[in-house]
C-alpha cells in the first residue's frame, strides 16, 4: 500500500497562513466597524423622523406608552408608530417593557431629544447630516469641478439645523463659559460696548447677547440673504429690541464701525477669505477693541483626532458643506473647520492682532481670542 506522505509547512508558508489570518481578522474587525457606522447612520434617520413627527415630544415626560396611545396622541399611523418605535428600541433610545407592552423615553434622553433649552439638546444635527445626504449630488459635482457649492443651495433643513444646533452652546455657553474666558470682555459689555457679528446666520446670538447685556448694541452680518431675513423675523418675534439690527453684508462689507467687539462664531471657516475678514475686523474695531472667534474642537495635529467622534462629525461637515462653500466665495481659502487653533491664531496675527491665543477649550469648541 502505498502512503503520502506527511509534509511539515516550511517557515514561509507557515507565515504565510499566520498573515493570512491576521489580513482576515482585520477585515472583519473593520467590517464590524463599518456596520456599527452604517448603523448610527440609520438611527440618525430614524431620529430625525421622531423629531419632525414630535414623537419625542409626544413621548418625553408621558411615562410608558404603547404604541396605539403614541399613535393616537401624535395623529399619525399606527403601524409605523409602532415600527419606529420597534427601532428606537434596539438603538436603546427608548425603554420597552415587554410584558406591558410599553415603550418610554427616559428623561435623560429627552434632555437629548426633546428638550429644546436642555444643555444637552443635540436633536437639531440630524438636520444637518439629512442636509449632506440630501446634497450628495451637488457634492460629488463639486468634487468633479472647481471644489464650490454655494452655501445658498443647500437645503432649508441645514438652515434650521444650524440655528437649532448652535442654538444651544449660544444659551448655555456665551454667558457661562465663552465670554468669561476672555479677559475684560464680560466688563465691557456691562458698560456697553458696540458688537459687530460675522457670519451670524438666524441672529440666535446675536438676540441672547442684546438681551443679556441690553446696554451693549449688537449687528448681525451675513451674505445669506434668506437667513438675514429670518434673523430680522426673529427679533420682531423677540419684541424688537432697538440693540439688535442685522444686515445683510459679506466679511468684506462689516462696518462702517468702529466697535469695541468683533465676533465669528462658527462662521471663520465658512469665509471664503479668512484672512481678508480678520483685517477688515482689524480696521473696523475701535484702539484696544477684542476679536472673538469661536471655531469647532479640533486638534492641530489629524492623527491626535484618530477615533474622535465630534472630529469624525466635523470632518464630514467640512468636506460635504463648509469647504465646498469657501471655495465657492471669492477668495477660495478653504480653511475647512478642523485643522486645529495653531493655525488660526496664526492668521490672527497675521492679521495685524495683539495678544492672539485660545481663550477657552470647552470639549465642544475652540474660544480664540485677540486685541487690536
Amino acid at each position: 500500500m502505498t502512503t503520502t506522505p506527511t509534509t511539515t509547512p516550511t517557515p514561509s508558508s507557515a507565515e504565510d497562513a499566520q498573515a493570512a489570518q491576521a489580513a482576515q481578522a482585520g477585515t472583519e474587525a473593520f467590517l464590524g466597524r463599518v456596520v456599527t457606522d452604517f448603523a448610527g447612520a440609520s438611527s440618525t434617520l430614524m431620529t430625525v423622523l421622531g423629531d419632525r413627527l414630535g414623537l419625542y415630544r409626544a413621548m418625553a415626560g408621558a411615562g410608558p406608552l404603547s404604541a396605539a396611545d403614541l399613535a393616537k396622541s401624535t395623529g399619525l399611523d399606527p403601524r409605523l408608530v409602532a415600527e419606529w418605535l420597534a427601532s428606537q428600541t434596539v438603538s436603546e433610545y427608548v425603554v420597552h417593557d415587554p410584558t406591558a407592552g410599553t415603550f418610554e423615553l427616559p428623561d435623560t434622553h429627552a434632555a437629548v431629544l426633546a428638550q429644546a433649552d436642555s444643555p444637552a439638546y443635540l436633536v437639531g444635527a440630524g438636520d444637518i447630516l439629512t442636509g449632506h445626504f440630501l446634497a450628495l449630488d451637488d457634492v460629488e459635482r463639486a468634487f468633479r469641478g472647481d471644489g464650490g457649492l454655494d452655501y445658498g443651495a443647500q437645503h432649508p433643513c441645514v438652515f434650521s439645523g444650524i440655528e437649532r444646533y448652535f442654538r444651544t452652546a449660544y444659551l448655555h455657553q456665551i454667558e457661562a463659559a465663552w465670554f468669561p474666558a476672555v479677559p475684560g470682555l464680560v466688563e465691557r459689555l456691562e458698560r456697553g460696548a458696540r458688537v459687530a457679528d460675522v457670519g451670524c446666520g438666524h441672529g440666535v446670538a446675536d438676540l441672547l447677547i442684546g438681551k443679556r447685556w441690553p446696554a451693549s448694541t449688537v449687528t448681525g452680518f451675513d451674505a445669506h440673504e434668506a437667513s438675514i431675513a429670518l434673523a430680522r423675523a426673529k427679533a420682531i418675534e423677540a419684541g424688537s429690541p432697538d440693540n439688535v439690527s442685522f444686515r445683510v453684508a459679506d466679511a468684506a462689507g462689516i462696518g462702517p464701525g468702529p466697535y469695541d467687539v468683533v465676533v465669528f462664531f462658527d462662521s471663520l471657516h465658512d469665509l471664503g477669505d479668512p484672512p481678508a475678514a480678520l483685517r477688515r475686523a482689524h480696521e473696523v474695531l475701535a484702539d484696544g477693541g477684542l476679536l472673538i472667534a469661536v471655531e469647532p474642537w479640533s486638534t492641530d495635529r489629524l492623527e491626535d483626532s484618530i477615533g474622535h467622534p465630534t472630529v469624525r462629525i466635523g470632518y464630514a461637515s467640512s468636506t460635504a458643506l463648509c469647504t465646498p462653500g469657501s471655495l465657492a466665495q471669492p477668495g477660495r481659502y478653504g480653511l475647512g473647520t478642523q485643522g486645529g487653533p495653531a493655525r488660526r491664531i496664526r492668521l490672527l496675527a497675521e492679521a495685524g492682532f495683539g495678544q492672539a491665543g485660545l481663550a477657552a477649550d470647552t470639549g465642544f469648541n475652540l474660544v480664540l481670542a485677540a486685541v487690536k
